[in-house]
């Protein structure tokens, strides 16, 4: 299916990423977004944005009904590891039940669906992980969205996007969003430096998805910025780009923190495999995008 004049659903679009996906896409799609929430002041014209909670198969199904989309962009999830280890019922019934109605009325609709999941699918021992490395979740979070994959990839049409760390500007704080704050305010914070990812703007990977899409892309995909860094060197770069004061950040090991979920020590993700669609972003260039956009 060639990618042209589409209508696109994106699912958790008042987020982070949707949010990114619903303005790349509304350039050139009918778009429509799905949100357990409403931003009222949202006044946007080119796309609707829906009331919608995915738990409930019912009114998803009603709604795709009537947008008949071809593409379904599902980015929805619990996100906090520690709050999905905490809540388990809570965690699984949204990241896997909420993936497992999207999917089945995808497969009813005849509808591609793009489905975001993360780097912490691995267990963070080597890094650099390529898509066709073994996958190994070690808390909860990333045993509920290896689920949700595994769903996903019943499907015959279906894009797998896996992403790490991602920052941008918007209102629900991030890494960087609480950062540059922080910063601002000339507070102390702390910071790990033995924790490694790949960061990821959120706009970049919003562009990197559209391009998957429109050259019919399906499968898995690591779709992440294109360095590997660990959190303190990355929270460098930010109080670089933001011209501000780098002395405010106390360097400490993972072990100091009280996590109630375990991390992946190194959970970066080898981007070759996206790079001959789309070159992703490099970590300066992602910080001074989200800079200049504010």
């Amino acid at each position: 299916m060639k990618y042209s004049n589409k209508y696109v659903l994106v699912i958790g679009g008042n987020g982070l990423l949707g949010t990114q996906i619903v303005e790349q896409f509304s350039k050139c799609s009918q778009v429509y977004a799905l949100s357990n929430e409403i931003n009222e002041s949202k006044k946007d014209i080119k796309f609707k944005t829906i009331k919608l909670d995915i738990k409930d198969k019912k009114e998803l199904h009603k709604t795709v009904k009537e947008i008949c989309p071809e593409i379904i962009i599902h980015t929805a999830a619990l996100t906090n590891l520690d709050f999905c280890e905490k809540n388990q019922k809570e965690a699984w019934a949204v990241n896997v039940e909420g993936t497992r109605n999207i999917a089945q009325i995808c497969k009813e609709a005849g509808a591609k669906l793009v489905y975001v999941s993360t780097d912490y699918v691995f267990d963070g021992t080597k890094g650099m992980y390529k898509e066709d490395d073994p996958v190994n979740p070690i808390n909860y979070y990333a045993l509920t969205k290896y689920e949700g994959e595994k769903i996903v990839k019943e499907l015959s049409n279906h894009l797998i996007c896996r992403t790490s760390v991602l920052y941008g500007n918007h209102p629900r704080p991030n890494f960087v969003v609480w950062a540059v704050r922080e910063l601002q305010q000339n507070h102390k914070i702390n910071i790990v430096n033995d924790q490694y990812n790949s960061p990821t703007l959120a706009d970049d990977l919003a562009d990197t998805i559209l391009k998957l899409i429109q050259s019919d892309q399906t499968g898995t995909f690591h779709t992440a910025g294109s360095e590997r860094i660990n959190r303190l060197d990355f929270t460098k770069k930010i109080a670089e780009i933001f011209d501000l004061d780098y002395s405010l950040v106390n360097p400490i090991k993972s072990d100091e923190l009280s996590w109630v979920a375990k991390r992946p020590m190194d959970s970066s993700l080898d981007v070759s495999k996206v790079s001959k669609i789309k070159r992703p972003l490099n970590i300066e260039e992602g910080l001074i995008r989200m800079r200049d956009s504010q």
